[in-house]
């Protein structure tokens, strides 16, 4: 799919179907996570293989340089199956992060990993735009309720847009190290359209189509009105 305002090509796979453009997308979050000395976040040794990753998104411009991506994992079955608990141990706020993962579960919850943009990228904002409009996408893909995701709060805000939103019941972490604050934002399919900037969530709508095709977004639709009040999926 082809992004009408960068011109930069968004790319959703599974590792066994496109196996070369996995390499690439994970080499290029290496050498970037590498760059920042966060290496241990990534885990390269432990994702490689790809059976941990249920879906992968690439950005790549006209000449296929890749200038971006992100991986997401799950539908989770049990807690233990995020990484965040490493990322929340010997905290206080591990016990709150517990919580929230669980009360979530019953309905369906996916992670949001190893989000990277290239550095020398022609316009990173762009790429990082683009990369923050998967929400839509994601859900209608693996038909969760939850997106989870653990960043930083500067980057969890430009997520925001497409209708993220931090949990501020976990408070944050000091991960990978001292000089970082790792939060935990959601996204729930219920709220997306609320919640998202309208811009946003109309390019995420377009972005859904050109990635799924257009029964995608029908499916979302009568799947997000059988969810009850309570919470949970009807």
């Amino acid at each position: 799919m082809t992004d009408p305002s960068s011109g930069c090509r968004l790319t959703m796979a599974t590792p066994d179907a496109a196996p070369e453009l996995w390499i690439r997308c994970l080499d290029g979050a290496r050498a970037v996570y590498r760059a920042h000395r966060v290496s241990a976040a990534l885990d390269y040794d432990a994702v490689v293989d790809g059976t941990s990753t249920s879906v992968f998104f690439a950005v790549t411009d006209d000449r296929d340089v890749l200038l971006g991506g992100l991986r997401v994992q799950g539908a989770y079955v049990s807690v233990d199956q995020t990484h965040a608990l490493q990322e929340w141990s010997g905290c206080d706020g591990r016990d709150a992060l517990i919580d929230a993962i669980e009360r979530r579960l019953d309905a369906g919850v996916v992670e949001v990993k190893t989000a990277w943009v290239n550095p020398l990228a022609d316009d990173p904002s762009a790429v990082s735009s683009l990369l923050a409009r998967v929400a839509l996408p994601i859900v209608s893909a693996t038909g969760v309720r939850y997106i989870m995701a653990t960043a930083a709060e500067h980057v969890l805000r430009r997520w925001s847009s497409s209708g993220g939103r931090v949990d501020k019941t976990v408070p944050a972490s000091p991960y990978p190290d001292d000089r970082y604050r790792t939060s935990l934002m959601w996204w729930d399919a219920a709220t997306l359209a609320g919640q998202a900037d309208p811009t946003v969530y109309a390019q995420m709508r377009h972005d859904t189509v050109g990635l799924l095709g257009p029964d995608a977004l029908l499916g979302t639709a009568e799947r997000i009105d059988s969810m009850d009040r309570s919470g949970h999926a009807a």
